[in-house]
Formats: structure tokens, sequence, C-alpha cells
């Protein structure tokens, strides 16, 4: 990948703060971004059905994104992101304010991301979804690695000194090409 462009398709982010269009719908907001990834139509339509079912929000398709709870309109956000299937996917907070159903729809479509080979970056401070999801754990404290390893590895590790801060990399591939 050489390109600006290439590069650009390859990565999809979900923010921590909500980022949806109030005024448009739940599928008109995945659309939207499907379009500004300059998706073919007939694969934007597979993709929207796929995400939208993964993410659990088939019953709002036509719901203004402004009027839906925060767990909607955080399950929305992750899936305008992933909406052109990246093969990198940056998930900042993404079961934050969510129900304990949804935050399960998300592990769930996390973990297939992972059986799919893309690279998943995650950042999270609840350590029971870094123990769902990840294969390696990077503890960061006041901006600085202090912690690298597996989930079990760094359990010790946590119960021994104050760790704020979590940053989690899951690992179908890595960026770099390593395992």
């Amino acid at each position: 990948m050489r390109e600006l462009s290439d590069v650009k398709e390859a990565i999809g982010v979900c923010p921590q703060d909500t980022a949806v269009y109030p005024f448009l719908t739940i599928k008109e907001n995945i659309e939207l971004f499907g379009k500004m990834h300059a998706m073919p139509s007939d694969r934007l339509e597979q993709n929207l059905e796929y995400v939208m079912g993964k993410m659990r929000l088939l019953e709002w398709a036509n719901k203004r994104a402004g009027a839906c709870s925060s767990g909607i309109k955080r399950r929305l956000n992750m899936a305008m992101g992933l909406i052109h299937d990246p093969e990198i996917v940056f998930l900042d907070e993404p079961t934050v304010g969510m129900d304990v159903q949804a935050r399960h729809a998300v592990w769930d479509f996390t973990k297939e991301l992972k059986t799919r080979n893309k690279t998943v970056v995650l950042t999270t401070h609840y350590i029971e979804e870094a123990e769902q999801l990840c294969d390696r754990v990077a503890i960061i404290d006041h901006g600085k690695l202090i912690a690298l390893g597996t989930p079990a590895q760094l359990e010790s590790k946590s119960k021994e000194k104050h760790l704020e801060g979590v940053f989690l990399k899951l690992t179908g591939s890595d960026v770099r090409g390593e395992e």
C-alpha cells in the first residue's frame, strides 16, 4: 500500500465519542459512509445488511439517529466505521455506555473480525473486555508503556501495582506482518 488513498481504504475507525448525523436514519448514516468509500452499490447493499445485522440495528434502520439511545448510536458508529470492510480497525472504547446484550454483540463481531484475519486495535478500561477479546495487551501509564503480554501474563502484574489506561491489540494479522 503505497498510495494514501489505499491506506485510507484499509482503515476503519470507531471513535469513543459518537459521531452520527442526527437527522439521517440509521441506514442512511451507514450508507453515507459506504458512499464516501466509493463502494459499488451492490457491495454497499450487501455490507449494509451484514453490519446492521451484526450490530443488531435492523429494527431501527429507518429511525432517525438523533432519536436513538446512546447504545444504539454507539453500535451505529461501529457499523459506519466497518461498512467498507477494512483490514485494520481502530475501536476506541466501543462498548462504553452499552447494555450487556449490546456489549456482547460488539464482542461477537470483534471476535469475528479477528477470525477473518483483520487487525483490530482496541482501547478499553474494562479488564473483562481485554480477557475476552485480546491476544496481546499493552498497559500504558501516564503515556508510557509499562507492560506488554497476554491477558493471563498481565493479570498477575496488574495486581502488583496500580495501572491506569489500557491499550489493547487483537491480532488476526499484525500491522507490521509479525505474529
